[in-house]
């Protein structure tokens, strides 16, 4: 078998002990490893020809008895896969030391799914670049998680309230209960509904929070004494932690929620925003080489394209090209 269908199997997770301590023999060998970094290049490549977001679906709030089709949030087609495979591969090879856990088991590949229960039946759930993840909660509320978000709740509610975590991004469809308020907690702020259908948006790499609202209204409180926002129908907040300046905007949900439907929206997005849904969406790598590009910001829509398209869109809009190296994005004048 030659080096390259055993870094194949590697890939794909079928190399057995014996294939794997060769293919670790093999990188003492300058021309094999190039030929595993040329190899590594190649399906960064069809990657990019082929990539757009996933939603996984969660059709019961049970955590443990998932069907066989929704049992993870796998990432096995994002490139981040092939970074921590080249990554092992390397630091295996800096240590001389053979170690068979590199390789995922069924049940390690589970955990990227990132669902957890701790004794105190707190739910965990994460989701990884290119995937989205759809859920009801024990009360009948829905919860739709954009990419690199996570949510933590109970596996079932206390009798007169309801509380949950989230990081990053998600669509809330409230079950109304006139008598247990749903409370979201999320950085240094608290979002607090009975029954509404809303969005909030808070990536710890991102400086503005944000929550925009579709039915009934919303209250947004602030650990650092800012006033509390009551936001109705069709606004949205947008708050600055770092210079206190808050924005309520009148928008239209169907756009702010675009994401929901594969729909990759900008909106006079600047360009360091832009860089970071790029890797958040697809998976990659985005550098963004000259520091003036980071004063312009980009306007358009992308339903289910591949980023590749995505590229040929950004780069003539912005007036900047691409290249693709050491399976990274580079954005350039």
């Amino acid at each position: 078998m030659d080096s390259e269908q055993l870094f194949e199997k590697l890939i794909n997770n079928e190399i057995t002990r014996e294939e794997f301590e060769t293919l670790l023999r093999n990188l003492d060998d300058p021309q094999l490893v190039a030929k595993y970094d040329a190899y590594l290049e190649k399906l960064f490549l069809q990657e990019i020809e082929s990539s757009i977001p996933e939603t996984e679906t969660e059709p019961q709030s049970t955590p443990l008895k998932r069907s066989p089709a929704t049992t993870t949030i796998s990432s096995t087609k994002s490139f981040r896969k092939y970074y921590s495979i080249a990554a092992t591969l390397l630091v295996l090879t800096s240590i001389g030391y053979y170690i068979l856990l590199v390789m995922p088991s069924a049940t390690d590949e589970n955990q990227e799914a990132s669902l957890e229960e701790n004794t105190n039946s707190l739910i965990i759930k994460n989701t990884p670049n290119k995937r989205m993840f759809r859920t009801r909660l024990a009360d009948g509320s829905f919860v739709h998680l954009n990419a690199v978000s996570s949510i933590s709740y109970p596996r079932k509610f206390s009798d007169n309230s309801r509380e949950v975590e989230i990081i990053g991004e998600a669509y809330f469809d409230v079950k109304r209960e006139e008598d247990r308020p749903f409370t979201i907690k999320v950085k240094d702020y608290t979002v607090e509904v009975l029954g509404t259908s809303f969005n909030i948006r808070a990536y710890d790499d991102e400086e503005t929070f944000s929550v925009t609202v579709e039915t009934g209204s919303v209250k947004v409180e602030f650990q650092d004494q800012t006033e509390p926002v009551t936001l109705s129908e069709n606004q949205k907040l947008l708050f600055s932690p770092s210079n206190h300046q808050m924005k309520i905007l009148e928008v239209n949900p169907e756009d702010e929620l675009s994401w929901r439907k594969g729909i990759l929206r900008f909106d006079s997005t600047p360009m360091r925003d832009v860089e970071k849904m790029l890797e958040r969406w697809y998976g990659v790598e985005v550098i963004i080489e000259d520091v003036s590009i980071y004063k312009k910001s980009l306007t358009g829509i992308h339903q289910n394209e591949n980023i590749k398209s995505v590229l040929e869109s950004l780069t003539f809009a912005t007036d900047t090209k691409y290249t693709i190296k050491n399976n990274k994005i580079i954005i350039k004048n």
